[in-house]
């Protein structure tokens, strides 16, 4: 990670809203965790994250060959969300994982858009992509907000050659999904990728482990 980045990291934790003298904080706070909370927060979440993209990936894959990218984006739209609950149910210690999902800065489903303190960790990403510098392999944030703490836990998705049938130049894509994109993500913004290229981050959010 270049020094430009290891500036940016603890700059971008404490870019948030604080609350002014005598308000109730509402706004989160994001702070960086200490060391032993970062590797607390990733014992727990690693596999979570891990787990969830090995699940959508492997039925990707097999609707792909079944049915074809129309196949995958059924997959994308109707199990992709079952598949992370059942992983998030899955989770281990129970009832540590509050929040597991998927976002982007360029998002297809618009229920998968970031919040706030999403964004800080994707703007992390961003600006290494931007950049072409290695991109860190996780990330934690502890967040505060309202007197209670949490924390957040990312890892970077890549576009994959499989992704590509629908994620790909739109130049390319086949005129059934071009149909189906329109049809189902009228608003979609996740096309234009190559292989390789930063797609987003897999979220984990936990409570004090």
């Amino acid at each position: 990670m270049s020094a430009l980045l290891s500036i940016l990291l603890p700059l971008l934790f404490l870019l948030s809203v604080q609350p002014s003298p005598g308000q109730t904080q509402i706004e989160p706070v994001v702070l960086q965790p200490t060391l032993e909370e970062t590797a607390r927060v990733r014992a727990i979440a690693q596999p979570v994250a891990q787990t969830l993209l090995r699940t959508i990936r492997e039925e990707l894959v097999d609707a792909l060959a079944k049915g074809g990218p129309a196949g995958a984006i059924s997959v994308c739209q109707i199990q992709a969300p079952t598949l992370t609950q059942q992983v998030r149910d899955q989770a281990r210690p129970a009832g540590a994982i509050f929040l597991l999902k998927r976002t982007s800065n360029r998002v297809r489903n618009p229920a998968d858009a970031p919040d706030p303190v999403e964004a800080q960790a994707l703007q992390i990403y961003l600006e290494a992509a931007s950049r072409r510098e290695s991109l860190p392999p996780d990330l934690v944030q502890k967040v505060e907000r309202a007197g209670k703490t949490s924390y957040r836990y990312y890892q970077p998705i890549h576009v994959a050659a499989l992704c590509l049938s629908c994620h790909g130049d739109p130049a390319a894509l086949s005129p059934d999904v071009k149909t189906l994109l329109h049809e189902r993500y009228p608003q979609d913004q996740a096309t234009g990728y190559k292989d390789g290229d930063f797609r987003g981050l897999v979220v984990v959010g936990l409570t004090p482990p």
